[in-house]
């Protein structure tokens, strides 16, 4: 009986695992239309990225002259306002050839931030840059008298890969 026994275990062992098996493989190979739905929002996401990349801030149009917010975590700077980069990731800044803007930034993690506006060889333009904060909470504000086409990024200098965004000069 014990022969039996051990020959039936692993007959429905072989078994089991042939159904199993079967059931991993057919899922595996079905391309059916649940899996083109998943497909559609990266692609919704793909064309806001290339909004971004155009430096559209989503909506076409240049930021008005005035305040920029943004918050400033290691991770990236994080858009506050006006409305067309709040919450997105080192937003693109379209900004008015000639005009004069206040970015205003809130350390939100206590770590050592600045914020830089540089030009495309990475130098920084017309003084253009903050000393280092890192209290989470405090702001500092950089006033830009006159938006010039040599502006190419927005930069916290500690923190150069990942907390930098684009300026585009319209």
């Amino acid at each position: 009986m014990t022969l039996d026994n051990t020959q039936s275990r692993r007959r429905m062992l072989k078994l089991s695992g042939v159904a199993v098996l079967s059931a991993v493989l057919a899922g595996c190979g079905d391309e059916g239309p649940g899996d083109e739905d998943e497909e559609e929002p990266a692609n919704g996401d793909e064309d806001q990225e290339n909004g971004d990349e155009e430096g559209d801030n989503g909506n076409g149009e240049a930021i008005e002259p005035g305040e920029i917010e943004l918050g400033g975590e290691t991770s990236a700077w994080q858009g506050v306002a006006p409305d067309e980069i709040n919450g997105e990731e080192n937003p693109t800044l379209t900004l008015q050839e000639g005009e004069s803007y206040e970015i205003m930034w809130e350390n939100l993690d206590g770590v050592g931030h600045n914020i830089e506006i540089r030009d495309d060889g990475d130098e920084v333009v017309d003084d253009y840059e903050t000393d280092i904060i890192d209290e989470e909470g405090e702001t500092q504000t950089l006033e830009i008298d006159e938006v010039t086409d040599e502006m190419a990024q927005y930069v916290c200098e500690p923190h150069a890969g990942t907390m930098v965004g684009d300026i585009e000069v319209a």
